[in-house]
């Protein structure tokens, strides 16, 4: 069995690693996320933990994604495109959806970084942490399943033969 970390693989995962290092990976980001509402959570009542923790707690949230977006796309680009007929659809939307979160992200972060002590970051984290863990347990029911990331590709034959 091979083992996966973080960083894109130099060579193509067959299916079921790619799919398992990324359900794992979605498991660490849970636990951040989590951790991110609470820090939140506690900023939004007037108990953040350090005046920055809310700046920080954006930032690694940032971090992670950045990385795990391009591992996605570095294990299941190849295996989506090459699924005739719909792969390619998966594909392209999945791309999308990473560059919304980029974007979305992205924008966050410069907030926090010119502005940490905003009150108005907290409530922003607590969405950000909730739209995520959303985002992952939809991607978990209708992408990450065996039946749609898979290495049996189904070859048609149009040939006129």
């Amino acid at each position: 069995m091979t083992s996966t970390t973080w960083s894109a693989p130099a060579e193509r995962l067959d299916a079921e690693t790619a799919r398992r290092a990324i359900l794992g990976q979605h498991e660490r980001i849970r636990t951040l996320l989590r951790n991110a509402h609470s820090i939140a959570d506690a900023s939004l009542d007037g108990r953040a933990p350090a005046p920055d923790s809310v700046a920080s707690a954006i930032g690694d949230i940032r971090t992670t994604m950045e990385v795990h977006l391009a591992f996605e796309e570095k294990v299941l680009l190849p295996i989506l495109r090459d699924d005739l007929p719909v792969g390619p659809q998966r594909a392209e939307r999945l791309v999308d959806e990473h560059t919304r979160q980029r974007s979305l992200l992205a924008t966050l972060h410069r907030e926090a970084c010119a502005h940490p002590e905003l009150p108005v970051l907290a409530a922003k984290l607590s969405n950000l942490a909730e739209w995520l863990l959303a985002d992952m347990a939809e991607e978990e029911q209708s992408l990450l399943r065996a039946d749609v990331v898979r290495d049996d590709i189904v070859t048609v034959d149009q040939s006129d033969g």
